[in-house]
């Protein structure tokens, strides 16, 4: 009998959130990162979107999806309310559209699937997904409507155009510095010296896309390098001596601060 194997299905594991949220003018969302997906939806309005070393620009009908341990904010454009609708969760072969954005094919889509998470799904405090509460797999639908949207995105999915302004070019250079130098110590006078800027200048060039501060920005971008190095076979010395850590115990404490694991489990992984 003929057939073909199909290997690069996206399957997802694990959710964890799914929420809808409107946003007044000038919102801005603090950067995080963690280490699961999230799919973010623009509904209506506009989004600036800071995600590692790109700004991205979205207009309602948009989403993107940010990989696991990717940086990333949300800072409101336009001068009216804006919605935005974010899906999290863990999974296989999710399809290559991260640092893309991507055109949603049916937009009333997005609202069925928040209607099939609260129907079938323990929902917390309006976003937190705590246990299926339907019998049978019906549930499961809601999962398989996530990995049609992931395809279908995938099929709709072109460049972002980075923002040109001038406060953007000098984000991006910052961010751009913090890699070519990531095994190194360096202090955030050590940066603005690199950048040719002011301390002040860097602070507030950084901060208005981060939300966070240079140093743990830094810090994060690093912890994210070390855990692709011991994913790689990389020792957790190597890993901490690549990033600029010579105190291995010290590495460890910040590692597992920001990816919420330690160094040895990740590389067990």
């Amino acid at each position: 009998m003929f057939g073909i194997k199909i290997d690069d299905n996206p399957h997802i594991t694990k959710v964890y959130t799914t929420y809808s949220w409107v946003f007044q003018p000038d919102y801005r969302f603090k950067g995080e990162s963690h280490d699961f997906w999230e799919l973010v939806c623009v509904t209506d309005g506009s989004i600036s979107v800071a995600a590692d070393n790109e700004i991205f620009e979205l207009t309602a009908g948009q989403a993107i999806l940010h990989n696991p341990m990717q940086f990333h904010n949300i800072t409101v454009t336009g001068n009216s309310p804006t919605s935005v609708s974010v899906f999290t969760f863990s999974g296989e072969n999710i399809p290559n559209i991260q640092n893309h954005v991507c055109e949603i094919p049916d937009i009333s889509e997005i609202k069925a699937l928040h209607e099939l998470a609260f129907k079938n799904y323990d929902i917390k405090s309006g976003l937190i997904i705590k246990d299926i509460k339907t019998e049978g797999i019906d549930y499961l639908v809601y999962i398989k409507r996530l990995e049609l949207l992931l395809i279908k995105l995938a099929t709709h999915c072109v460049k972002g155009q980075s923002n040109v302004s001038q406060k953007a070019k000098n984000y991006l250079f910052i961010v751009n510095t913090m890699v070519e130098h990531i095994g190194e110590r360096l202090s955030v006078s050590d940066l603005a010296a690199l950048c040719n800027m002011s301390v002040i200048n860097l602070q507030k060039s950084f901060s208005y896309y981060a939300g966070v501060g240079v140093m743990e920005y830094f810090n994060r971008q690093k912890m994210r390098y070390a855990a692709e190095l011991l994913r790689s076979g990389a020792s957790v010395r190597e890993a901490a001596l690549s990033v600029g850590f010579q105190d291995q115990n010290y590495f460890s404490t910040v590692f597992k601060r920001i990816t919420g694991h330690t160094p040895s489990s990740v590389k067990c992984n």
